[in-house]
């Protein structure tokens, strides 16, 4: 998978391309030059770095010419800080590294939450597959911030489980500089908080302080930003594509009409967990099921996006047993995920061995076959999820694990 993305994937994008260059130099100029990161002058030197020159301005859906830019919150420069002090060259090779390692520490908090208790071997294979997925790798290529991300919510979700509500609001609050990977699993856990109030405020009242103080900072830094981050958003859906699967197969109108209700259905269907304890089998799956939805309604196809379906196949793999015996839609939907995923696998390990007789050049063409069932992975999931979810019981307080093999 790894001579996939180095060899065949990337194969023709410039050599300075990333997708840190407009975060990392609008926190630059925020941060040590008191510059607005949501400027048209910003925005076209990050598109003569990355792209040679600045995009032209003819875009009706981008007047001022500002897609490409910077496209976060400000206070998404709080958590680049560091790296401001860095040349780009020393910076790319920090978060190439904190791509990596944010991943495997993801992993590692939701084993913990899940109380998944893995051999040695067991859990070193699972890493490496879970590194060398291609939603990691190409993380890692671009330097996309998903895997921070995802390793915030990880670690949200995982203090949650502990009882630490009031970190785990905190936590959640600093992810939302992704907000397109929050909105879902945010509705979700304030109808949890509600659920039980007197016991879980903690949580609401957390989040919601972190969230104003966030956005006061951020006032602060850049007067006025609100405004011009959502004509950021705007102008940014339509310089990358921002489509959602659903938009795909009927139309932006009706993927948008599709998306709503298909949210407000999933969260129809777990409102039955929404007692659940966080350590419980059931609010777990319901949260990799609500993180899968997210994954088919936001307007968005980069497989980077993809490392929050990882819950979600560590619950299906604890309780693979469990569907297996179950009805056969659950044991064709289960196989369907399995084989969703494996497909690139063999996809990119076909074309490394075409390789030794092929030139590498005249595979190019053949890029896009690894990623063909990258779009109905989360669809999937989401179905094998559901199908797991209606086979565990209410109330159950029991953790998800496996026993320990020995020799």
């Amino acid at each position: 998978m790894a001579w996939y993305v180095v060899a065949i994937w990337s194969a023709n994008q410039p050599p300075q391309f990333s997708d840190f260059y407009a975060p990392w130099w609008a926190a630059h100029e925020l941060l040590l030059h008191h510059r607005n990161p949501y400027s048209p002058a910003v925005a076209h030197e990050i598109q003569t770095v990355i792209y040679g020159a600045p995009a032209s301005e003819t875009s009706t859906n981008d007047p001022s010419n500002i897609a490409g830019g910077f496209a976060y919150p400000p206070y998404a420069a709080l958590l680049l800080w560091p790296a401001v002090y860095l040349s780009f060259p020393d910076a790319q090779k920090v978060s190439l590294v904190a791509s990596g390692l944010a991943t495997l520490l993801s992993l590692a908090l939701w084993l913990r939450a899940l109380r998944f208790r893995l051999p040695l071997l067991q859990w070193l294979t699972i890493a490496l597959f879970a590194l060398g997925s291609f939603p990691a790798l190409q993380a890692m290529k671009l330097q996309n911030l998903s895997a921070i991300a995802a390793f915030l919510i990880a670690v949200s979700l995982f203090l949650l489980s502990d009882d630490h509500l009031v970190l785990a609001g905190i936590f959640l609050a600093l992810s939302t500089f992704k907000p397109q990977f929050t909105v879902a699993l945010i509705l979700w856990l304030a109808l949890w908080t509600i659920g039980n109030w007197r016991r879980r405020s903690r949580l609401a009242w957390s989040f919601l302080i972190t969230i104003f103080l966030l956005v006061l900072i951020s006032e602060w830094l850049v007067p006025g930003w609100i405004r011009t981050f959502l004509s950021v958003l705007s102008a940014y859906r339509h310089y990358t594509y921002g489509h959602s699967l659903l938009d795909v197969w009927f139309t932006p109108g009706w993927g948008l009409l599709i998306g709503a209700c298909l949210m407000l259905a999933a969260l129809a269907f777990c409102w039955r967990y929404r007692m659940e304890s966080a350590d419980s089998k059931p609010f777990l799956g319901v949260i990799s099921l609500v993180l899968a939805v997210t994954l088919i309604v936001i307007p968005t196809l980069a497989p980077h996006a993809q490392l929050l379906l990882l819950p979600g196949f560590l619950c299906l793999f604890c309780d693979r047993t469990l569907l297996s015996s179950s009805s056969a839609f659950s044991r064709m939907v289960l196989a369907a995920a399995w084989a969703l995923l494996a497909w690139p696998w063999l996809a990119s390990f076909s074309l490394s061995l075409a390789a030794l007789r092929v030139p590498v050049s005249r595979l190019l063409r053949f890029w896009e076959i690894p990623l063909y069932t990258s779009p109905l992975l989360p669809l999937a999931v989401c179905l094998a999820l559901g199908c797991l979810l209606r086979r565990l019981p209410t109330g159950a307080r029991q953790p998800l694990q496996i026993p320990v093999q020995t020799p």
